[in-house]
C-alpha cells in the first residue's frame, strides 16, 4: 500500500518537477554517496520520473498535431 501511495503521490507532480526531481536523482547516482539499496531505489525513481515525462512529451506532441492538422484545414478553406 505504501508502494501505491508512492506513485500516486508522484504522479501529482508536474512535468517541471518530475524533470527537477530526475535531475536530483541522476546528480546524486553520480556523486557515489548511495548505498546499493538507496541506489536501487533512486534509480527506480528515477526511471518513474523519466517515463512521466516521456508519456508527457508524447501527449502534447499528439495535442500539437491534432491542432497543426486543424489549423491546416481551416487555412486551406480560408485559400
Amino acid at each position: 500500500m505504501a508502494k501505491e501511495k508512492k506513485i500516486n503521490k508522484s504522479n501529482d507532480l508536474s512535468f517541471e518537477q518530475h524533470l527537477d526531481r530526475a535531475k536530483d536523482i541522476i546528480t546524486k547516482l553520480e556523486s557515489g554517496n548511495c548505498n546499493l539499496d538507496e541506489l536501487l531505489s533512486k534509480y527506480k525513481d528515477g526511471i518513474e520520473s523519466l517515463n512521466f515525462c516521456s508519456d508527457k512529451l508524447n501527449e502534447f506532441e499528439n495535442k500539437i498535431k491534432i491542432i497543426k492538422d486543424s489549423s491546416k484545414i481551416d487555412m486551406e478553406e480560408i485559400q
